[in-house]
């Protein structure tokens, strides 16, 4: 009788145990699928993805490029000041930018920004939520 019963614990021990596995990979299969906004819906933060974004001839985009690739010099020694530093010159690349677009882009060039920065934001908030 005593065997007829561990039996009968071991199978539901075994039950359970499949339960638990089946729920949690239900559990991420759903976070992934169903939780998380695909990264496919989401723009780089590239200059590419920039320049396709705005339209922009072969000329403006090597015009862009350029500018970019003085800015980065610009911010990477801001980021060795400190936030403030690198808050003013994220401001100037912005306005430089901007100036060096053809003025019917500088509306779309903001809303790629505000996009981004969106994004930047969501990503931020849902690593603190993973973390916690």
């Amino acid at each position: 009788m005593t065997t007829l019963r561990d039996a009968a614990r071991w199978r539901a021990a075994a039950t359970a145990a499949l339960l638990v596995v089946a729920g949690a990979v239900m559990g991420v299969v759903a976070d992934r699928l169903w939780m998380s906004p695909p990264d496919a819906q989401t723009t780089p933060l590239t200059a590419q993805a920039m320049v396709a974004r705005l339209g922009l001839s072969s000329a403006e985009a090597a015009h862009v490029r350029a500018l970019l690739d003085s800015l980065h010099v610009e911010v990477h020694a801001a980021v060795q000041q400190g936030p403030d530093s690198l808050r003013r010159a994220v401001r100037n690349a912005q306005q430089r930018i901007e100036a060096a677009l053809p003025p019917d882009t500088r509306s779309e060039f903001h809303t790629w920004l505000q996009q981004q920065y969106r994004h930047m934001m969501d990503r931020t908030h849902d690593a603190r939520i993973d973390h916690r």
